[in-house]
């Protein structure tokens, strides 16, 4: 009787997770099934930084190997591409190559396969509670991953103390599974030192790191992360204050510039040596309490420091919606943006997503149907 075998095929990964050594593992599942009850499963063996191995099982009646051997070698060979080729689908490290480049979670580190020419560590400030928001803005920027060459961005969610016994146990799960949260030691708070304590930190908790920038942005701003960093590109990496000045202003205007009284505090970056004066200053230090934005510009123009002043008109800006207030801070979708901010809800966060082509990946399947909807700006 000619043989009838059937393949399924899965993969799992268990723990995509690198925290200065490999501790990857990826199992395979080969099950063939024939007429007369025969049986053979390829499970995962060691090799390398992976884990899989092979077991034959049979059941009766017993089955003479010999005429089977033909088959089980295509299919081990099989087995032994599938996983070559999920290495490369799921950009993890290959067997014999160095753990120093792969990801820091599913997206909180999102950096090239070459050694980084610029490197931005961006704190997203948001409160302990959050868990959703947190989960939504990780899927967001796991999506844009390798949208740019050379360059590493590191995407931290940044909260003041917990307060809470239930925070403590799905706080760690969160730092366990992403390892992407930095909790300050503060009160949590808006306009009351929580910003002061971001810049002020982050110095002291990345001594050993070689960040050209470091960026501060609200839970309720989208950064389109390839055109963050072909703006920074060929940029001054000293004394620079990269931002959106609210309202409006001339491009020709320095001196508006260098004393407008507030930027917007949707999202703004500063070199790594002004992070450095804030931890130091008694300026900064001194004067901590009130709205973060105009707190931090004015620490800044009392110094006379952040002489590098970027303003990055029309790539920053308030989501518009269905409103008609429409101006240099609040427009449209535009290709060229950098952040998009006031994503208050769902389905601002959906609107613009879609706009930005995030879910172009989805696949047909008979398992589900996901309806179409006209995007809305």
């Amino acid at each position: 009787m000619p043989l009838e075998l059937t393949i399924r095929t899965s993969t799992l990964i268990k723990d995509y997770r690198v925290q200065h050594n490999c501790n990857f593992v990826v199992e395979l599942y080969f099950y063939f099934f024939t007429y007369n009850d025969f049986l053979l499963v390829l499970k995962p063996l060691k090799l390398g930084d992976f884990t899989f191995s092979a077991d034959v099982q049979f059941a009766p009646p017993v089955l003479d190997m010999h005429h089977y051997s033909p088959i089980i070698l295509p299919l081990s060979l099989l087995a032994l591409t599938v996983l070559l080729l999920c290495t490369t689908e799921y950009r993890l490290p290959s067997f014999f190559g160095s753990c120093q480049t792969a990801i820091l979670s599913n997206n909180s580190v999102i950096r090239s396969m070459t050694e980084p020419g610029l490197r931005i560590l961006v704190g997203v400030l948001t409160t302990a509670d959050r868990y959703e928001r947190r989960q939504l803005i990780r899927l967001a920027y796991a999506e844009q991953h390798g949208t740019y060459n050379n360059a590493e961005v590191d995407v931290r969610f940044v909260f003041c103390n917990l307060s809470k016994e239930e925070q403590s146990v799905l706080v760690t799960l969160e730092i366990l599974q992403y390892n992407d949260i930095i909790i300050l030691n503060c009160t949590e708070n808006m306009n009351n030192g929580k910003t002061y304590e971001y810049f002020s930190s982050v110095p002291k908790l990345f001594s050993d790191s070689t960040y050209n920038y470091v960026m501060k942005c609200d839970d309720d701003t989208y950064l389109r992360i390839g055109n963050l960093v072909e703006s920074l590109r060929n940029k001054s990496r000293e004394d620079v204050f990269y931002e959106l000045v609210n309202p409006c202003f001339r491009a020709d205007d320095m001196d508006y510039k260098m004393n407008a009284s507030f930027m917007s505090g949707l999202g703004y970056l500063l070199s790594w040596d002004l992070a450095e004066w804030i931890a130091e200053s008694e300026i900064a230090r001194n004067n901590t309490d009130g709205p973060e934005d105009i707190v931090l510009a004015s620490w800044l123009n009392t110094a006379k420091k952040g002489r590098n002043r970027y303003h990055n008109f029309p790539g920053i800006y308030d989501y518009k919606g269905d409103s008609s207030d429409e101006n240099c801070y609040r427009h449209a979708f535009i290709p060229e943006t950098i952040a998009v901010h006031l994503l208050k809800g769902d389905l601002e966060w959906a609107r613009t997503l879609k706009y930005f082509n995030a879910t172009k990946g989805l696949k047909p399947s008979k398992l589900y149907h996901v309806p179409s909807w006209p995007i809305n700006q």
